[in-house]
């Protein structure tokens, strides 16, 4: 009987895979949540783990990759055809990470340990931090910077500069990948953001157990705060495409959308610009990431409305975007295709946490609709 267990990677269309050995002694694989800025940049997400390659496997195959060095001590690696963020390299040493959402298994509960978060201070607000708080019952230890030597945070962590979106208000925001080949800025809502037509998301009402048509075009991206819905996915399609496991997504009009701070250019998907690039993931959905760094961009399956990686938004108030976006807490989109149900139940149940500790302040969950004024 073999002590060891094979463990494979691959990016959404199958041009890059790889295949690895571990011993079941090293199970599970531990890994942290990243919140930095770098990862949010390149990925798109607000959230990013990466578990390690042995070194003793032999190094993965890039020539269907393209390489990014964000920085001194990482490249990252991605597909060219897909965007699938796949592995970091280390410069120090040469060894190789694999993001966790490119294992193919049918769930990574006992094969990937997710332990605490770190990077936390890049996040100005605490980010997604603050969704994820337990998992499996284990408290995550919040970690400003690296996980040694920083201590532990608070929860209700936040930075002295965090500009309070309450007061604030809404505001455009612009968004930028990484390298800054993708920008754009984000209007606030205003009059004409009803105008946009789409049937109801996932996120509201969970496709495998309801009809999604919104017959009456109910403005369900329009919180009742005068900002845009914006949730997590846990589908599978977000997941290869993205390489991580979780996906944030802002749900805005595209006539919200512009090129430029000044407006004169606006959303545009004939061509899309800048460095993006483009991939086909289902017959009525085309996703866009940056093809030099990698950011995940957009999902794009409506005419008037899109989905936006918040992770590019580059907000005051800080990485949640609260001045522009309210987070719904009462269902992970796709939460039942989850890879790691642990992962993914602590968020469900962080979200619905967040919400009570945030006095209501967003959407409370208490039916499969959303309450809006």
């Amino acid at each position: 009987m073999s002590n060891s267990k094979e463990l494979t990677i691959t990016c959404f269309c199958g041009a890059a895979t790889h295949t690895f050995s571990v011993p079941f002694s090293s199970l599970p694989l531990s890994t942290h949540l990243c919140n930095c800025n770098i990862s949010r940049r390149i990925s798109g997400s607000l959230l990013t783990s990466y578990v390690n390659i042995p070194n003793y496997s032999p190094n993965p195959d890039l020539s269907a990759l393209t390489p990014y060095k964000s920085s001194k001590t990482l490249t990252r690696h991605f597909c060219s055809t897909c965007g699938t963020h796949m592995y970091l390299e280390y410069s120090e040493d040469g060894h190789f990470e694999a993001a966790t959402g490119t294992l193919q298994m049918e769930s990574t509960d006992g094969i990937v340990d997710f332990q605490s978060h770190m990077w936390i201070e890049d996040t100005r607000d605490g980010g997604a931090s603050q969704f994820i708080t337990h998992i499996n019952g284990r408290k995550l230890t919040r970690y400003l910077q690296a996980p040694e030597p920083s201590v532990d945070i608070p929860l209700e962590w936040k930075t002295a500069s965090a500009t309070d979106t309450h007061i604030t208000g809404a505001q455009t925001i612009h968004a930028h990948c990484h390298c800054n080949g993708v920008e754009f800025y984000i209007t606030p809502p205003n009059s004409s953001s009803r105008n946009a037509e789409s049937p109801w998301p996932d996120l509201l009402v969970p496709y495998h157990t309801s009809n999604s048509d919104n017959l009456h075009n109910h403005p369900w991206w329009l919180s009742r705060h005068d900002r845009f819905l914006a949730g997590t996915c846990a589908c599978n399609s977000c997941r290869r495409a993205s390489g991580f496991d979780i996906t944030f997504w802002a749900f805005i009009p595209t006539m919200h959308i512009t090129q430029d701070v000044s407006g004169t250019l606006p959303f545009s998907r004939r061509p899309y610009w800048g460095t993006m690039k483009t991939y086909q993931s289902s017959e009525d959905a085309t996703r866009t990431f940056c093809g030099t760094c990698g950011a995940n961009v957009f999902w794009d399956g409506r005419e008037s409305l899109i989905d936006v990686a918040v992770g590019l938004l580059d907000a005051e108030s800080g990485a949640r975007a609260e001045e522009l976006l309210a987070w719904w807490p009462g269902r992970v989109s796709f939460e039942e295709f989850a890879l790691n149900r642990g992962l993914v139940k602590g968020l469900e149940d962080g979200l619905k946490g967040w919400a009570e500790r945030n006095e209501g302040r967003e959407y409370i969950a208490t039916s499969a609709f959303p309450v809006l004024e």
